[in-house]
């Protein structure tokens, strides 16, 4: 089930808690939909928690880099805390619709409700906020078209100034998507109905904004990657050229991320495109087809898959991450050991584990009583 189906799975079971025309919402009866199997919700919520731990560990990793932080870590920053605050979202709602499977018969009909006002307030403002990383990572191919395109005037057009403001302004182009979304979210709890029509409008907040990115990105980075090859045809200038292999490094890593993103959410695009169509052409069913859940089910993995995958993508690439990496694990270590005594089992040694000079363990330190 991907992103697209999580709407009409979620759609559907709502339209069942909502009013049914000549019927009184108070006294209606209701219709519970099949949930999808608990081992779903198990895979789901697994995933999103690795996904958020892993992008948590790894933007405060790059906040350890070495300062002064260049334009491109400033970018890189942002794409970590666009990928951290949507896999967050999204761990939530599915947190919540896990409990919500295992506790679904003891709970009453508002409990229900509100239930499923959350999720659907949670779900439709992840699916917003999935811009955010799109968003981020077309901020990275644009530094780099800049910086291998006009390389001498680089540093007087991407100023730090004009970044921030760059980047308040794509932060407020994601607040102006997240209203529409809290807004779909917001009907659904005043009126407890969810609509054929208002799913596939939350799809398309989805679809459309990310297509039109990713089509012109992978046409940005196309003038890029050709003018890099171009530059390395002539491996002396290129050699000569240490300003240029860096941003050439940069721009690897950069097509690397812009691939997974574009590879890793192809699938769940084209699901969410069928999945609007039929809502639009069709009402809203929502089959107990095994075959059908076990293919989404793969699908929604493939997508989260790139907030695990972005991490690793610059932290094993990039020096200056590697090095933010470093930094926080002495830092842990410095907080977290300690030696014990070899005279008394009372004792331990405490302001020098792991100096951030050395590596050699408790080599200074003072000897306090634990007592």
């Amino acid at each position: 089930m991907d992103v697209g189906e999580t709407i009409e799975t979620t759609s559907a079971m709502q339209q069942t808690l909502g009013n049914t025309t000549g019927t009184d919402n108070d006294s209606v009866e209701f219709l519970f939909i099949k949930l999808p199997p608990i081992y779903y919700w198990n895979a789901v919520v697994v995933y999103t928690a690795i996904g958020c731990l892993e992008t948590f560990v790894s933007l405060i990793a790059l906040l350890h880099m070495p300062r002064p932080f260049s334009n491109f870590q400033y970018l890189l920053l942002n794409l970590a805390f666009a990928d951290f605050i949507d896999v967050t979202l999204f761990l939530i709602a599915f947190s919540i619709s896990h409990w919500m499977h295992v506790n679904f018969d003891e709970l009453s009909i508002d409990e229900k409700r509100r239930s499923f006002c959350v999720i659907t307030t949670m779900t439709t403002t992840a699916i917003a906020m999935i811009q955010s990383v799109s968003l981020g990572t077309f901020a990275l191919v644009i530094n780099q078209f800049i910086a291998i395109t006009y390389p001498l005037r680089y540093n007087s057009i991407v100023t730090k100034g004009r970044l921030l403001v760059a980047l308040v302004l794509k932060w407020a182009l994601i607040a102006i998507l997240v209203i529409p979304a809290l807004l779909l979210g917001g009907i659904y709890c005043e009126t407890s109905v969810y609509t054929p029509a208002l799913s596939a409008l939350n799809g398309l907040l989805l679809v459309v904004p990310s297509l039109i990115v990713s089509a012109v990105m992978f046409i940005i980075y196309a003038v890029i990657y050709r003018k890099v090859r171009t530059t390395l045809k002539n491996p002396v200038a290129a050699s000569q050229n240490v300003t240029f292999q860096q941003e050439a490094k940069l721009v690897v890593t950069t097509g690397i991320l812009m691939g997974t993103v574009l590879v890793l959410w192809f699938p769940s695009m084209i699901g969410s495109i069928y999945n609007v169509y039929r809502l639009i052409t069709a009402p809203l069913k929502i089959e107990n087809d095994t075959t059908a859940t076990l293919i989404g089910f793969f699908i929604q993995v493939i997508f989260f898959t790139n907030f695990i995958v972005d991490p690793l993508v610059y932290g094993i690439r990039l020096e200056v991450v590697r090095q933010g990496y470093g930094r926080l694990l002495r830092k842990v270590k410095r907080k977290l050991s300690w030696c014990s005594n070899p005279v008394g089992s009372n004792a331990m040694y405490t302001n020098s584990p792991f100096d951030a000079r050395s590596d050699s363990v408790c080599s200074e330190g003072t000897l306090v009583s634990r007592t």
